[in-house]
């Protein structure tokens, strides 16, 4: 992860998979958009355009940790109802 660029109210970060910037992207709950201008010569970007725009990039990680305990918890759940 690299951040490219950071003003107050704009935030780009530069990421190593698509998927993960497609993801931030979504959970940001503001203008945000995963880029890719290259398939093979640049890599995938998240760009988040708000009032405190790191702030948003930091809410949409922790909703996405969030919501990943919840699915771990889940699956826990079903897999005990297959052993029994």
């Amino acid at each position: 992860m690299r951040v490219i660029r950071e003003e107050k109210e704009l935030l780009e970060v530069e990421l190593e998979d698509e998927g993960i910037a497609n993801l931030i992207a979504r959970y940001c709950e503001c203008d945000a958009a995963a880029v890719r201008e290259h398939p093979f010569l640049v890599k995938p970007k998240v760009v988040v355009y708000s009032k405190n725009a790191r702030e948003e990039y930091i809410k949409a990680i922790d909703r996405i940790l969030a919501d990943l305990k919840e699915l771990r918890k889940s699956f826990e759940r079903e897999l005990r109802k297959c052993k029994k």
